[in-house]
């Protein structure tokens, strides 16, 4: 039919819509800015217009979404397949600028001590040989390295407070990893903050995740699960957890006051 809208366009259109919104300028304003007239906005927001992705590359400029309305638009075309890096963490972290993480169960990889990281891996994977146990402390171990190099991404962390108690290893393997913790607490780019376990109504009952800035990507969610995990580009979902990560960051304690909590929990391991 000849007025049958594009469901991949009204897709397009619809996050269109909403990052321009989220701007705070109009249509005519964003016209004014491509250039391109107030009816050809009207219509690639409609999804009356299918957008090239030409002309997506330039909204994405003008709305400075970075990148995230170039992947909307990407992943409404069957050709497109994200890059390989984009599926592989360590890679990820490696180009990052800010990395934000969640964890409400450990301390996260990049901040853990090789015995922490060892019997955390060992608790969750009982049936592993020692040598494919040693192969993933020694991947892990190299990531970190990121955190040590000349240009390290910002990372920001913020932790639940059970995870500061979670019994890995033995007593003597708690005490370094919390001691390790406080240590990183004061390094210039690296920001810990704890969620205190009395917490009502904690926003972050689900799983953790990680918020990577790429340049030339923009904004990039990790997922991990024991069977699955990948990067994802998805812009209302990466957009889902930036909110999730700024609510979580209002429950967790300040910078000082965590540190509080994880020096009292060092003092506390029996």
């Amino acid at each position: 039919m000849a007025n049958e809208v594009d469901p991949k366009a009204r897709r397009f259109g619809a996050e269109v819509r909403r990052f321009r919104e989220q701007a705070g300028i109009s249509q005519t304003r964003l016209a004014g800015l491509l250039p391109a007239s107030q009816a050809t906005v009207s219509d690639i927001e409609l999804g009356k217009t299918p957008a090239k992705k030409d002309t997506a590359q330039r909204i994405d400029q003008v709305l400075n979404s970075g990148g995230r309305l170039v992947a909307v638009w990407e992943e409404q075309h069957e050709a497109y397949r994200p890059p390989d890096w984009y599926r592989k963490l360590p890679i990820v972290e490696q180009r990052a600028t800010q990395i934000q993480q969640y964890q409400p169960l450990l301390v996260p990889g990049l901040l853990q001590t090789r015995d922490y990281m060892r019997s955390s891996i060992k608790a969750s994977a009982r049936t592993d040989s020692e040598a494919a146990v040693e192969a993933k402390v020694a991947e892990r171990t190299e990531c970190q390295a990121i955190l040590r190099r000349d240009d390290p991404p910002f990372f920001s962390v913020v932790l639940d407070e059970t995870a500061l108690y979670r019994r890995l290893g033995s007593p003597d393997i708690m005490r370094k990893q919390l001691e390790y913790l406080l240590e990183a607490s004061a390094w210039s780019r690296v920001e810990i903050l704890v969620v205190p376990a009395d917490t009502w109504d904690h926003p972050g009952l689900d799983s953790g995740f990680t918020l990577l800035r790429v340049p030339d990507a923009g904004m990039l969610l990790y997922l991990e699960a024991r069977a699955a995990g990948g990067v994802i580009v998805d812009a209302s979902t990466v957009d889902e957890h930036v909110s999730l990560m700024g609510d979580l960051r209002g429950f967790a304690l300040p910078p000082d006051q965590s540190r509080s909590l994880i020096k009292k929990a060092l003092g506390e391991v029996e």
